[in-house]
């Protein structure tokens, strides 16, 4: 083989090498580039996930945590911050499930208190009903709806005169809800409130305490 050929063979290979070197260190440089940006992109999110302003929802930081826990970037601030973020979401949920607990007893207690109202105007209704009767014959058929209320007629009415201390009361002479109706019929006036009403397991009322406006 001629002399000047060996040369450029060598050349060619040296050049060759150093041009595969070259590739190699550019993908390296490049790699770490990205990785480098990844990381920054990292911090800065998760950054912004610690801060309480954030405007996401919880099950939107959630995933962008896992999101950037699958990257699996072993950066030790990265590591830190992914910490510092799973501690505020766990704190956050926390806080959130008591709201929701203590949203859904408010709730409760005011459909209870509008239940326990409803029932209350029912009853005052019948008693009005009664009192405003056009006839003696209306006043006996409004009794026996405002009856169908209660366990029996003979159910106790207690009527509360006075409270004092720590709600004590004075009571005048107790009646019956057969005789209460019968009253206001004859009088034609319903001047009471209800204070207290106590129902059966079928929802009838088995004692019922009014006082006087």
């Amino acid at each position: 083989m001629p002399k000047l050929m060996i040369i450029l063979m060598a050349v060619f290979i040296t050049i060759g090498g150093t041009s595969c070197k070259s590739k190699k260190k550019i993908a390296a440089e490049k790699a770490a580039i990205e990785l480098a940006d990844k990381i920054a992109a990292a911090k800065s999110s998760l950054k912004d996930l610690l801060r309480d302003d954030n405007p996401k929802l919880w099950q939107e930081k959630k995933d962008e945590l896992d999101r950037i826990v699958a990257m699996q970037l072993r950066d030790p601030e990265v590591e830190d911050l992914i910490i510092q973020v799973t501690e505020k979401l766990d704190k956050d949920r926390l806080a959130d499930l008591k709201r929701q607990e203590e949203e859904a007893k408010r709730l409760a207690e005011e459909q209870a208190r509008m239940k326990q109202q409803g029932q209350l105007d029912n009853i005052n209704s019948h008693f009005f009903a009664v009192a405003s009767a056009p006839s003696v014959e209306e006043a006996n058929i409004r009794i026996q709806r405002a009856l169908s209320l209660y366990a029996t007629k003979e159910v106790p009415v207690l009527i509360v005169i006075s409270k004092y201390g720590n709600n004590q009361k004075d009571y005048d002479r107790p009646t019956t809800i057969d005789k209460y109706l019968h009253y206001i019929k004859d009088i034609k006036k319903y001047n009471n409130e209800i204070d207290a009403v106590k129902y059966d397991d079928f929802s009838k009322i088995i004692e019922i305490e009014l006082i006087k406006k």
